[in-house]
């Protein structure tokens, strides 16, 4: 203020020209620091943000495969747990008619009927027996293929995720002389205790399940023992073989074995097994 009680105005400049510019100044200003500091500070938060997208995405990426394997390893023990279902449903069929199903039923026309599939399904808990195919006529007849849409979910497969159809299934039986579901034109003899359920003298192949061939679950389409060995030398960990025995036996292949032990399991002469619970 002068002296006539006016303000005058001087520029920053010219505000700290006066101040004491020396290095021990407290007053001391460096032109360019906050600019500078500035830029340290955006670098380094744009760093750290980078770093944790960075842990979040490997975090995540690792944390993958162990999700999936949990998620693969409760599908395939459902698996089992199906399989266990159906060799109870062949159990009591047996225990009606005291032999295992035929492949397929007889039809007066002369055609196929319906598969062992359909034969066992009204001995599976919590089935609709009123929804079912008629054995009496042919599989595919329209009544039939309107009526087999409704596929008990023991035949439906776990690991397939969309699978193509409704009606499609993963479980057949082997056909071979000496297997327990047999040709209905094959003329069987009367239960005797060797083949009775249960039974540790003789445990013979009842079904299996394949995961790379899928057939109408009422269509009498079985496996040979030789499109059994294909399938198993195709094996994965993600798609395994499963075996059902005449006994109860589960035994399930994650990796191809030799196809003389795939025979072994055909036709019962097997003297190592891998039993699964």
């Amino acid at each position: 203020m002068n002296a006539h009680g006016q303000f005058l105005l001087r520029s920053t400049s010219e505000k700290f020209a006066g101040l004491d510019q020396s290095a021990d100044s407290p007053f001391r200003v460096e032109r360019g620091d906050q600019p500078r500091k500035w830029a340290v500070v955006l670098v380094i938060s744009f760093a750290v943000f980078l770093l944790i997208g960075a842990c979040g995405v490997m975090g995540g990426t690792l944390l993958i495969p162990f999700l999936s394997d949990g998620s693969s390893t409760t599908r395939k023990q459902q698996v089992i747990r199906q399989m266990k279902e159906i060799g109870d449903a062949m159990s009591a069929y047996h225990a009606v008619h005291g032999r295992y199903p035929a492949s397929y039923a007889k039809v007066r026309s002369g055609q196929a009927g319906c598969s062992w599939r359909v034969l066992i399904a009204r001995h599976l808990q919590g089935v609709d027996v009123s929804g079912l195919p008629e054995s009496s006529q042919p599989w595919d007849s329209t009544d039939n293929l309107r009526l087999g849409c409704a596929i008990p979910p023991v035949f439906v497969s776990p690991l397939v995720a969309d699978p193509p159809t409704t009606t499609e299934t993963h479980v057949f039986a082997v056909m071979h002389s000496q297997s327990a579901i047999s040709h209905p034109a094959c003329k069987k003899k009367p239960a005797c205790p060797a083949d009775v359920p249960g039974d540790q003298m003789q445990k013979r192949l009842l079904a299996v399940y394949l995961p790379n061939h899928t057939a109408h679950w009422a269509a009498p389409v079985d496996m040979t023992p030789k499109r059994l060995q294909d399938e198993v030398a195709n094996i994965t960990p993600e798609g395994p073989v499963v075996f059902l025995f005449t006994d109860g036996s589960i035994v399930a292949l994650e990796q191809p074995v030799e196809s003389f032990l795939v025979n072994e399991m055909v036709t019962g002469r097997n003297s190592s097994r891998r039993q699964v619970h």
